[in-house]
């Protein structure tokens, strides 16, 4: 019988130098030790014990950058069998009663020793983090297979991950690594050789929004796993075709759920892939600077319908982005590629093997010639030769990244607009954190100003924090952090939905920076926030992604000094024809057209603010512009009289009188550390004179419902 041994049963020590060495063979009751979990993190189980502050407030980080040059003992008492080993980051030496019985580095492979029989004292020591390289650095210097998120990021600060990160099992049956194929209409599972499964005309496993993830039991070694069957064509930057039909390309970039990401989160991983889902993606982006994933992400991934395009860990740097070609690197590289590339192979939903993030010489993507790249793809040629492989992510030939900013209001959309790529596998829009998630983040008096002369916004997210933008974007009239984390969150919602519309109307592929976070920051490109909330932006998104969906192209989203407002209108996913309206914030229709082009004078509204309104049978898009120079009128409109009734897991919205209410927010009002989440199945929501609007609520309430002009209430 298979034994974890996971849980508290564990102690931790810290140790400087080769200190750790008369420590390994202590008595149990001896001084001195903290209290640790398996699977965790170093700096997770300080935190616990009181040795360092919260990490996850203010500056607080800074606090204990101190640890990962530390060796750090896990010890614990256990009997005898094979204990094994699935993760220990990164470098670690074995006792057993204070004999060294194995050493092993490489944090994403396994290793396993034998006990004798009766009560023995375990001993682990995972030694000092290896040295490797911050976002601003050279590639060329990293040696050791780990993520370099944790090393000083633009969304992570530096918390360099340790630990037993996963599960330690006694007794575990051997690794069998299934191969699935489907071959003539036959599906057929295959371990070491042998058919286990074989079924004719199998159900197909589609992706999300093409089908059914129709996955069959299959018992492996004492496991019972669950494989699908499905053909997949990679024909370039984002063409994909699966069970011979074309797949528009939708996806999102994943980072990893936390910085101290040994530490089991397995709600909020199903939350957060549950969300990709809801926002109709079909394709996550695993980024190189992160983690080779876990069974856990890819069997959520294989029932969700979520292809994912796995990247190993490897990434580039500020100053340099050539991996090294040191033959003991490129060595290691292809060792751990061979158990990591049998693991996974097995999933449905891995579609893509990527040698790694921007990998580039002289700004040209790096193929095969690198010593590296040619050694992982051998490996997958090799084990997993159904699989597409793609050398580093941009490739090139039609594979772009960035921009990861919001190019102003009369800039934005023309680069969006002006694009020829195919695949834009990496492109953002920054914002500010959610309400609650400020609040936990940042003590009051210290929350403004909100830009970078304060020393704890510039820790939290610098690269990320636009309010020059923002404040130039609203004429330099916001005064406070509420307006300003409204506003900024208008801009990367319009931007970020732009962008991907503009993508769809190309018929390219979209893959958006970034879907979650790593770490609380103030200011980000994540569409949802380190708790999990979704951000405006997720909604824009998950929008513009919607199998039909009506959109406009147009110049700008402040019109001052122009005659006329343009837009040219589109149907995304039907031929039917679009319903276009300009409405002034009164509700007067200004003009109604089923026309591609609509041009109306600016003249023709009586207020700076209008709205651009799309019908598409069911489905409506709006876009909210000004006649002015920038959007500033947001901050004058007159207040809107809306009710809002949360019953039934349903929230009633109308509108009882004055001008439209526009960019109506919806958030859960709970305690930030409140279990679960409450999921809406819309938000960012413009209403104009007289309508109503009903939204499904998914987890309770109450719910926080503000808007620009919408007075913030509580509800249910």
């Amino acid at each position: 019988m298979v034994i974890a041994l996971d849980g508290d049963d564990w102690q931790l020590k810290g140790c400087l130098g080769d200190e750790w060495q008369w420590h390994v063979d202590k008595p149990w009751d001896a001084p001195g030790w903290l209290p640790a979990h398996v699977p965790g993190s170093v700096l997770d189980d300080l935190m616990r014990a009181g040795e360092v502050p919260d990490l996850y407030r203010e500056r607080n980080s800074r606090l204990a950058e101190w640890v990962p040059e530390r060796a750090w003992i896990y010890r614990r008492r256990v009997e005898g069998g094979r204990v094994e080993f699935r993760g220990v980051d990164h470098a670690a030496t074995v006792f057993l009663d204070g004999e060294q019985v194995a050493h092993h580095e490489g944090a994403f492979t396994t290793f396993a020793i034998d006990i004798p029989e009766g009560e023995h004292l375990l001993a682990v020591v995972v030694h000092a983090a290896p040295e490797s390289e911050p976002q601003v650095g050279r590639t060329s210097r990293v040696r050791v297979h780990k993520s370099r998120m944790g090393y000083g990021w633009d969304f992570c600060p530096r918390l360099v991950h340790q630990g037993i990160w996963r599960s330690v099992v006694l007794d575990p049956p051997r690794e069998l690594c299934p191969r699935v194929t489907l071959v003539d209409g036959t599906g057929v599972v295959e371990i070491e050789g042998e058919v286990v499964l074989q079924v004719d005309s199998p159900e197909l496993w589609w992706p999300n929004g093409m089908g059914e993830q129709r996955l069959y039991p299959v018992r492996v070694g004492g496991r019972e796993l669950a494989v699908g069957f499905r053909q997949v064509e990679f024909n370039g930057p984002g063409e994909f075709a699966v069970n011979g039909v074309a797949m528009p390309l939708k996806g999102w970039n994943w980072v990893p759920i936390d910085a101290l990401y040994g530490v089991p989160r397995p709600a909020k991983l199903a939350h957060l892939l549950g969300l990709a889902a809801r926002a109709n993606v079909n394709l996550i982006r695993v980024w190189g600077g992160g983690l080779i994933e876990t069974d856990e992400f890819y069997d959520h991934c294989d029932r969700l319908g979520l292809l994912v395009w796995q990247e190993f860990s490897m990434s580039s740097s500020g100053m340099e982005s050539v991996p090294s070609e040191d033959p003991e690197f490129v060595a290691t590289m292809a060792e751990e590629a061979r158990e990591i590339v049998l693991r996974l192979c097995r999933h449905p939903s891995l579609t893509v093997w990527c040698g790694g993030n921007e990998l580039a010489r002289d700004d040209s993507p790096l193929d095969d010639s690198a010593p590296v790249l040619g050694a992982l793809h051998e490996v997958v040629r090799e084990l997993d030769p159904g699989r597409a492989w793609v050398p580093t992510s941009p490739s090139g030939d039609g594979d772009v990244h960035g921009p990861w900013e919001h190019q102003g209001l009369r800039r934005h959309n023309e680069h969006y607009d002006s694009g020829t790529w195919s695949l834009q596998s990496e492109f953002g829009v920054e914002g500010m954190t959610n309400r609650r998630a400020l609040e936990a983040l940042v003590d009051e008096p210290n929350r403004w100003p909100a830009d970078r002369t304060n020393p704890i916004y510039e820790h939290l997210g610098a690269w990320w924090n636009n309010a020059p933008l923002v404040q130039d974007a609203f004429g330099g009239r916001i005064g406070d952090v509420d307006t300003l984390r409204r506003a900024s969150q208008q801009l990367q919602y319009d931007g970020l939905r732009y962008a991907v519309e503009g993508t769809r109307r190309r018929s390219s592929g979209a893959i958006p920076w970034q879907f979650n976070e790593s770490y609380p920051n103030a200011w980000c490109t994540c569409a949802v926030d380190h708790r999990g909330d979704p951000k405006p932006a997720y909604y824009g998104v998950a929008r513009a992604y919607r199998p039909v969906h009506a959109c406009a192209s147009f110049a700008m989203w402040a019109w001052g000094g122009e005659d006329e407002v343009r837009a040219r209108v589109r149907a995304l996913g039907a031929d039917d024809v679009v319903q276009t309206q300009f409405v002034d914030v009164d509700g007067t229709v200004v003009v109604k057209s089923y026309a591609d082009e609509v041009e109306v004078p600016l003249d023709a509204f009586s207020s700076d603010l209008f709205v651009l309104d799309l019908v598409l049978g069911q489905v409506g898009n709006r876009y909210v512009m000004s006649r002015t120079e920038d959007l500033a009128p947001l901050l004058d409109l007159e207040p809107a009289g809306v009710e809002a009734d949360l019953a039934g897991g349903q929230l009633h919205l109308r509108h009882t009188g004055g001008p439209a209410a526009l960019g109506i927010v919806l958030e859960d009002a709970r305690p930030y550390d409140a279990p679960g989440w409450v999921v809406f199945d819309d938000n960012m929501i413009d209403l104009l004179p007289g309508e109503t609007r009903t939204i499904g609520v998914e987890g309770g309430g109450p719910i926080l419902v503000e808007g620009w002009n919408v007075e913030a209430r509580r509800v249910g």
